[in-house]
């Protein structure tokens, strides 16, 4: 008796490793909540729905102004290239020069505040990718706050956030 009861506890935690296997792993898809992805610091409250922001930053989809500064390196430090963008109210300058501003000033609208100004929450778990060596450092203004920030593909909550501003970094492989 003592043999089936260890052999039933022995068929449950083996079930219960492909549900924590899943678990795990539904970190690594795109476009799902989950270790890779950034979330709001705990102190914030969850946002109700799609089109909610935090408390006290300006709500998605509102018009932004900014002036960038992007240099990314693909191969290491041998290269860079540079890239501006300039948005008034969510609209791209003439001076722009990334690849895609229309797209890039519609990327700030929607993830600027999340990726450039609200602090990860600590506890957030990342997975541990490799995505390669490009880094993009910006620099400027958004909405009239300082901005200087490095991206880089070390790890998933970095991958997430470049994948958020692509259009104003370029894909992974670096094109602005």
């Amino acid at each position: 008796m003592d043999r089936k009861r260890a052999g039933s506890r022995t068929a449950l935690a083996l079930l219960s490793v492909p549900a924590a296997l899943a678990l795990l792993l539904s970190g690594c898809a795109p476009g799902g909540e989950g270790p890779g992805e950034t979330s709001p610091p705990a102190s914030q409250p969850a946002s109700s729905g799609p089109g909610s922001a935090p408390p006290s930053s300006p709500a998605e989809g509102a018009p932004v102004d900014a002036k960038l500064k992007i240099s990314v390196s693909t191969s290491g430090a041998d290269y860079k290239e540079e890239k501006t963008l300039v948005c008034v109210d969510s609209q791209p300058m003439e001076s722009s020069t990334v690849q895609d501003p229309d797209a890039a000033c519609a990327a700030l609208v929607q993830h600027a505040e999340n990726v450039f100004f609200t602090q990860p929450d600590p506890n957030r778990s990342c997975t541990q990718q490799y995505g390669g060596p490009q880094q993009a450092h910006v620099t400027g203004t958004i909405d009239g706050r300082e901005v200087n920030k490095t991206f880089t593909l070390t790890d998933g909550c970095k991958i997430s956030e470049w994948n958020a501003m692509q259009d104003l970094l370029g894909g992974a492989a670096g094109k602005v």
